[in-house]
């Protein structure tokens, strides 16, 4: 294998930074690529209801086809930030010629608007974990009209 001529790091496994990283590493750099998560995707793997298998199957494949340069590195359940498991500067001292960071939509973002803490106001985040059974969503019940109840699956 050739040796890489540039060594880059990519934050976050989203849409944006898998192709980032995947046209990064097709053009010969060596990618170390960071998520939060454990699997890469971001909200195009979390974010579609579960029952959309075709469509999530359809971006799981190309994926998996960018996971499967060996010029990527993946190592996901890692945060990278001021009070994560390594901080920008960390990851600045380890040499890397260049650092992408394609993380986005993991925040929640609120308006400011009165009311928006009541009960019963819901961010799209929390329905959207919650749909794809992801704790601690999975075990919060949501209340939708009179009822309150979990979006978790039925057993």
């Amino acid at each position: 294998m050739n040796e890489s001529r540039y060594f880059v790091a990519v934050i976050g496994a989203g849409p944006a930074g898998l192709f980032g990283a995947r046209e990064l590493a097709n053009q010969g750099a060596h990618v170390v690529l960071f998520n939060r998560d454990i699997k890469p995707g971001g909200l195009a793997e979390y974010g579609i209801y579960p029952e959309k298998h075709t469509m999530k199957e359809g971006l799981r494949k190309q994926f998996r086809g960018a996971m499967d340069n060996p010029n990527l590195d993946y190592y996901g359940n890692v945060v990278v930030g001021n009070n994560g498991d390594i901080t920008l500067d960390e990851l600045r001292s380890f040499g890397f010629d260049a650092i992408l960071v394609s993380a986005g939509a993991q925040g929640t973002k609120w308006l400011g608007l009165p009311g928006e803490n009541l009960e019963g106001i819901y961010h799209a985040k929390e329905i959207v974990y919650g749909y794809n059974h992801l704790p601690p969503f999975s075990q919060k019940n949501f209340r939708f009209g009179n009822a309150a109840r979990s979006l978790a699956p039925a057993m």
